[in-house]
């Protein structure tokens, strides 16, 4: 029964691939543009519908022990997180309580869970913005690899005005293995960061932790929220469509409206005074280089502050 099901997969999977297709579209890419929702949505229904089976019959946690045993034998794990824990603590102990400070606690360490359970969502939008940045940054690497910085506007074939931009952002969409699916992850953690971010300074001001000692951390989290959401206008130009080029007319007439700093700041974030193909480049190297140099520094001192003054009681 079970080599019949083998041969039956592998007959259909035969069968699948031998499916004449355009020869401009490979057979991948020609599926994913079809039923990239659908693939997605079933993958999550089959998730969700498999963690629900296995809550439901007592066995997530013997899968969870059973993977967790499985690679503590092969990489030696349970090994490793004791040293750490060991000098964690060793750290603790030592070195920090001469000079006043204390180590990061979780959570339910640090608090009565059942009595500020409310409060832990909230308290998560900082980390959960750091995870929205990880996957902005492996997605952006893969995008990089395929987009052209060329906003000079050319006709093309069909009698249609295009630049090299737009062109490598359908050649991602249409043509690139996964490309459909990677800058729609791309898109919505831009998203997601922005909302999280903003969330997190709402949090940060209506529990009063930007006060004293805390005034120089929630500076830097007013510039991460800039930086933030600059990356995101620096984003939403690059595919140089007519809503890219609308944005960066508005964010144009934005910084030539600063009063005598305009027509500098003009010429150092958008290439001159006017929308040029220069602009799709000064877009790009903001956004691949001197924003994540920016703020990757700035979320590291942000951090590094959080440990040294520890985290805001909840009121």
């Amino acid at each position: 029964m079970k080599l019949r099901l083998i041969l039956s997969v592998i007959l259909g999977s035969i069968t699948l691939l031998a499916l004449p297709v355009s020869a401009e579209t490979p057979l991948l890419e020609e599926l994913m543009r079809k039923y990239t929702f659908p693939f997605i949505f079933l993958q999550l229904l089959m998730v969700v519908l498999t963690v629900g089976y296995l809550y439901f019959t007592g066995l997530l946690p013997k899968a969870i022990f059973g993977a967790w045993q499985w690679l503590d034998e092969r990489f030696a794990l349970r090994k490793y997180v004791s040293f750490a824990k060991r000098e964690y603590y060793s750290v603790v102990y030592t070195l920090l309580p001469a000079s006043g400070r204390t180590m990061p606690q979780s959570h339910t360490e640090r608090y009565n869970v059942k009595a500020v359970w409310y409060w832990y969502p909230f308290y998560s939008l900082g980390g959960l913005s750091f995870f929205a940045y990880i996957i902005l940054a492996i997605t952006g690497i893969y995008l990089g690899f395929y987009y052209v910085p060329d906003g000079d506007i050319y006709v093309d074939a069909d009698g249609h005005a295009t630049s090299g931009a737009y062109e490598s952002m359908k050649l991602i969409m249409t043509q690139v293995s996964f490309g459909y699916i990677i800058r729609a992850i791309h898109h919505w953690a831009a998203h997601f960061m922005v909302a999280s971010v903003f969330l997190h300074m709402m949090r940060v001001y209506f529990v009063g932790a930007y006060r004293n000692p805390r005034e120089v951390n929630w500076i830097l989290g007013v510039i991460l929220l800039m930086v933030t959401i600059f990356f995101g206008f620096t984003g939403y130009i690059l595919p140089w469509d007519e809503l890219g080029f609308a944005a960066a007319s508005i964010g144009l007439e934005m910084a030539t409206s600063i009063p005598a700093m305009g027509p500098l700041m003009a010429q150092i974030v958008f290439g001159g005074t006017q929308i040029t193909g220069d602009t799709v480049l000064r877009m790009y190297w903001l956004h691949i280089f001197v924003l994540p140099l920016i703020g990757t520094v700035l979320m590291i001192i942000h951090m590094a502050l959080v440990w040294i003054q520890g985290e805001a009681e909840p009121h």
